[in-house]
């Protein structure tokens, strides 16, 4: 077992923890604050995790505080995403949760409860300061599927059974609750607040990593490589257009916006198997924009061509299902609200951002955790590179032939289910 030792933290942090405390009912002066060895992590891409116990007597509660990187660069750059990830988790799914609640649904009716519990989310911008904490899902059993694998159907069935009734909350309270609901509108994608400088630097990685999507294919494959080429210098604006909330409406929904393997944790049945619930984490991307941008983003990143050449169809039917079952639990009509006929026009509207987001996502998902780049230099060099303009501010992932060829497998087949769907 890991040796638990007691532990002075930084007084935004121990001011986060005293709140909790004393909102779960220990007594002042009588607890402490007890971490365990070996979770000071510096590991995590854009934050650290610390496991906490705040003891009294024989009472015990485990907590995760997510506290910003140590690197000053990394650190600026996460500032903005932990800001998100707070409002989300003390604002808006709180918003949309109380809505739910006043719905009285019965205990043994479906509804969505797959957010970590959060006790306490904090950002002060000026001095670069931001801790959540929050509960730890590894002590109720759930744990993260391995990135590297794809996911199977029913890993992917719970998954978008879960969006779809996440979706529902919005098409109903924006529909009976609008102005409360209006503070959702606000949250806007973060890659449209980014500087001008900043996009010119995401242009430049995106067409790199084009290039790379494009030499997955065949040579002779001129008919896909001229498709996917034809973004080569326009990926970047192409994703701005695909999270613009206003472009969805009136289908616009509060999405998770980062729905990939690593964001999820499952609960399994006695076979150890078999995944029961689900809790999606990391809600640093959360936005207001198309309900089927994070169905793509997983489907395309998180599923290999093989199921999605039998499951595609029938995933979505599963997603369509549950928003339409959950909206009219919550007293919507799916008929009127967000017909089949919308969910089709918002995929050929949108459902080129999957594969967009492909060109980001898979090199990571397709490198082994122990051939990824040291975090804190690659991050440096990378965002230099975008702050002054030059260099194409790309990653470099793992370049072993078994991370490169499963990328070109996983890639490849991507790009092929994209023109096959008519998404690009």
């Amino acid at each position: 077992m890991p040796e638990k030792v007691e532990t002075t933290f930084p007084e935004y942090i121990r001011a986060g923890l005293e709140e909790v405390a004393r909102e779960q009912g220990f007594t002042d002066g009588q607890y402490r604050f007890v971490t365990e060895s070996g979770s000071n992590m510096g590991d995590g891409f854009v934050g650290q995790l610390i496991k906490v116990f705040i003891r009294e007597a024989d009472r015990e509660l485990l907590v995760l505080c997510k506290l910003l990187p140590e690197n000053e660069m990394r650190k600026q750059q996460g500032l903005a995403m932990f800001e998100r990830e707070g409002e989300a988790y003390v604002k808006i799914v709180p918003l949309l949760m109380e809505f739910q609640r006043e719905k009285h649904l019965e205990p043994d009716q479906p509804h969505f409860d797959n957010v970590p519990r959060c006790y306490y989310a904090k950002t002060t911008m000026e001095a670069m300061e931001s801790v959540i904490i929050m509960e730890d899902l590894r002590a109720s059993a759930y744990r993260m599927w391995d990135k590297s694998n794809p996911v199977n159907f029913e890993h992917a069935k719970l998954l978008v059974t879960t969006l779809g009734r996440l979706h529902a909350l919005s098409f109903a309270m924006k529909d009976q609750q609008p102005e409360q609901f209006a503070i959702c509108h606000k949250m806007v994608d973060t890659m449209t607040m980014v500087t001008e400088v900043e996009a010119k630097s995401f242009s430049k990685m995106m067409a790199s990593m084009c290039r790379r999507a494009v030499d997955t294919l065949e040579p002779h494959d001129t008919f896909r490589r001229e498709k996917v080429e034809a973004y080569m210098d326009c990926c970047w604006q192409e994703l701005v257009k695909c999270v613009d909330g206003k472009a969805a409406e009136p289908y616009a929904v509060i999405g998770h916006g980062d729905c990939w393997s690593n964001n999820m944790m499952f609960r399994y049945a006695e076979d150890g198997k078999t995944p029961i619930h689900i809790k999606l984490i990391d809600w640093q991307l959360s936005r207001y924009a198309s309900p089927v941008l994070d169905l793509v983003y997983f489907i395309f990143n998180c599923t290999d061509a093989e199921l999605r050449s039998h499951g595609y169809q029938r995933l979505l039917s599963v997603y369509y299902n549950s928003l339409g079952e959950h909206l009219h639990r919550l007293g919507g009509d799916v008929e009127r609200q967000f017909p089949r006929s919308a969910l089709r026009d918002q995929l050929k509207r949108f459902g080129r951002y999957g594969l967009l987001m492909s060109l980001l996502v898979l090199p990571i998902i397709c490198t082994p955790n122990d051939e990824l780049p040291d975090t804190d230099s690659a991050m440096e060099d990378m965002m230099k590179e975008m702050s002054e303009g030059t260099g194409e501010g790309e990653m470099v992932y793992g370049t072993t032939e078994k991370a490169a060829a499963r990328y070109r497998l996983r890639m490849s087949g991507a790009i092929r289910d994209a023109i096959r769907l008519g998404y690009i």
